[in-house]
């Protein structure tokens, strides 16, 4: 299997990891971030494909605005208004159903960043002082887009992080975890001590214990992926397979575009 194979098997495996958890039957509203974010390249690569051009940053900032309409029921005053996708509308759904639950407060950082409906650039950030970890949920789509290179990926990283969140340590450290899913993604176990040591750099500095183990689990199963033959859809829509459909269905749709033709 060559690199952007494995990239393209990785998808589900790594962003269904962030969706299983324990007893706690509220999901961090970041992950749904990353769904859209996911989303948002998704709709980007779909152009690319087609021989048409679009703007990463602008994709990615569309997916987040369909994440705030998802999580507060309308987009900020002032911003564009993109069309519904699958992706925002099954997480709607399912919050509608009652059978989504956020975690208190975890929407906030990136609501307030999102809040003037103005797209933030990596040169003028949203909430320049604001190094919370939160965001770097984002950029681990990032890490799993094949067919591109380093310095592009780190862009895509800093734009992704800079549409909600400034501080210029965390858009260092959004680069190099986008680089780190990367080659967790396409190595084999085990890894390289540099690797090993990226890693422990990168998770210790996130201080929220929910998104530390979010990542964790995320970077355990680029490396090891509990099904690398690709997604399948649970049968059971209970809490975590309600979220875990919606995956599964984006990693379908995610497979069909990027895989070459």
């Amino acid at each position: 299997m060559d690199s952007a194979e494995k990239l393209i098997s990785r998808f589900y495996p790594v962003l269904a990891a962030g969706a299983r958890q324990g007893d706690s039957p509220a999901h961090h509203a970041e992950l749904l971030h990353q769904l859209c974010t996911a989303d948002g390249l998704l709709e980007l690569l779909d152009w690319t494909r087609q021989g048409l051009g679009a703007d990463p940053l602008a994709c990615m900032w569309l997916g987040s605005l369909r994440w705030y309409r998802v999580v507060t029921g309308s987009y900020p005053p002032g911003a564009p208004q993109p069309p519904s996708r699958a992706v925002d509308a099954q997480l709607a759904t399912l919050r509608s159903e009652g059978s989504l639950i956020l975690e208190p407060e975890s929407a906030g950082g990136s609501l307030a960043g999102l809040a003037e409906g103005q797209m933030a650039y990596p040169s003028a950030p949203a909430q320049p002082e604001s190094e919370a970890s939160q965001a770097l949920l984002r950029v681990v789509p990032v890490g799993l887009v094949p067919y591109i290179d380093e310095p592009m990926r780190r862009a895509w990283a800093r734009q992704t992080v800079a549409l909600t969140h400034g501080h210029p340590a965390l858009l260092r450290r959004a680069e190099e975890l986008a680089v780190l899913v990367h080659e967790l993604a396409i190595s084999s176990a085990p890894i390289s001590d540099s690797t090993a040591q990226a890693r422990r750099e990168i998770t210790d500095a996130v201080p929220e214990a929910s998104i530390r183990e979010i990542l964790e689990r995320q970077l355990d199963a680029a490396l090891n992926p509990e099904d690398a033959k690709g997604p399948e859809i649970p049968a059971d829509r209970d809490l975590d397979t309600g979220l875990l459909v919606v995956i599964a269905r984006l990693a379908q749709q995610w497979e069909q575009i990027t895989r070459a033709q």
